[in-house]
């Protein structure tokens, strides 16, 4: 399944050019320009004495670009296994994700691997994988003021430490990925992980190691049996903190709880729920 957004046409560009810049055929494209006519003989790049009707230099290729961008970055047809849009991962792109649902958040497609310490994986057939916090983490922050990719790149547990008021939680995915990139968004807005975890809020992208990235990780069934016993812990644990009036409405924990408990109540929130050692220690 690739992006509905994605396109496919043919480019040119001259090989001769220290820079390689391609240049889409099509509508309002004039073509070669002056490499299809005999003003080629005027670039400094073309030997002197050159005969063929249209500039030696002129090379064309097939490219892949997306339809919705204003400025499109044309990728040759070559190069587009590199490309998310190819493949499920295009789900997480912030201008598909503006376009598609610009009203909606993205809600837990029940096809996620969840980590115990609030960490979730998508993992496609061919390896491609997507990590983000799950919509109790994301519930309990109530608001990230701050994103810092611990592991940005190569093979290791994705790493993350995300400041919410005055305490900063280190989160460690437990096994190994081949990470590839980050969300780089969320150094700018934050608020992206907390308002659409599952969405515009991912954290990690990269290339999933054969028996270790889902080891151990909950699926389907088990898993929502473990998130719901996962958020009826939580209330109990904030009441037996604070007692029932505050800061639960109804039993149930308030959007960024976290904030709300005293400092020595929040940080042990973290360590009970989300702490590094929840991760299972894996090379």
């Amino acid at each position: 399944m690739s992006c509905p957004f994605l396109r496919e046409g043919r480019a040119r560009y001259c090989h001769a050019a220290p820079l390689r810049k391609l240049i889409l055929d099509g509508p309002g494209s004039d073509g070669g320009g002056r490499c299809e006519t005999d003003g080629y003989h005027q670039c400094a790049l073309v030997q002197a004495g050159e005969t063929a009707a249209v500039c030696p230099h002129l090379e064309a290729m097939h490219v892949q670009y997306c339809g919705a961008s204003g400025t499109p970055k044309l990728v040759p047809y070559s190069e587009a296994g590199l490309s998310r849009c190819g493949g499920p991962g295009f789900r997480y792109c912030e201008l598909y994700l503006s376009m598609s649902r610009p009203h909606a958040h993205m809600t837990d497609p029940g096809q996620l691997y969840h980590a115990t310490n609030h960490l979730w994986l998508d993992a496609d057939q061919g390896g491609l994988c997507q990590i983000g916090i799950d919509s109790m983490l994301a519930h309990v922050a109530g608001k990230v003021d701050r994103v810092l990719f611990v592991t940005p790149k190569g093979n290791a547990r994705p790493t993350v430490v995300l400041t919410v008021g005055e305490a900063e939680w280190t989160m460690v995915f437990p096994n190994t990925m081949r990470i590839s990139d980050v969300n780089g968004h969320l150094r700018q807005d934050p608020s992206k992980l907390s308002e659409d975890p599952y969405g515009a809020g991912w954290l990690f992208e990269g290339w999933e190691v054969p028996d270790r990235t889902r080891t151990g990780l909950l699926r389907g069934a088990e898993a929502d049996q473990w998130l719901a016993g996962e958020q009826q812990r939580l209330a109990e644990f904030v009441h037996a903190q604070v007692g029932p009036d505050n800061p639960c409405d109804g039993g149930t924990p308030a959007p960024g709880v976290a904030r709300l408990l005293p400092r020595e109540e929040a940080v042990r929130l973290y360590h009970e729920f989300f702490a590094p050692e929840l991760a299972r220690e894996r090379d």
